[in-house]
């Protein structure tokens, strides 16, 4: 992934967060950024998932090619991996999260120091 790719992606994670945030009509925002080396993410509370998983909003992220995903499912999950391929989409991995009372995180990596991978999702209950 070139460098300027890497940069807007990057871009979609706070863009991702404000959407939530405006879309939430005067609820308390507990979206929680974060980062490191080669890495920048935002986590999702219980209550942002939820009205990620009710709008479908997992759905702009479809877009990305599937081999630059990563997926950490949570325990039990329905979509557990075939291989090492999940099939399912974003907005269903948003969705058995939410339906578990859990939450989701997602992670803009640079490929050269994460084997590949720029886009990593966590389901968490």
């Amino acid at each position: 992934m070139s460098r300027s790719r890497m940069a807007v992606a990057a871009l979609l994670v706070p863009v991702a967060a404000g959407a939530v945030a405006l879309l939430g009509a005067g609820a308390a925002s507990a979206a929680t950024p974060y980062s490191g080396n080669g890495f920048v993410g935002v986590n999702f509370d219980q209550n942002e998932t939820r009205f990620i998983a009710d709008t479908n909003a997992g759905n702009l992220l479809g877009p990305i090619p599937d081999r630059g995903w990563r997926v950490n499912l949570g325990p039990g999950s329905v979509y557990q991996p075939t291989g090492n391929v999940v099939y399912a989409t974003v907005d269903q991995i948003v969705d058995e999260a939410a339906s578990h009372g859990g939450r989701v995180s997602i992670t803009l990596s640079d490929p050269a120091l994460w084997n590949g991978t720029y886009v990593t999702g966590f389901q968490r209950w």
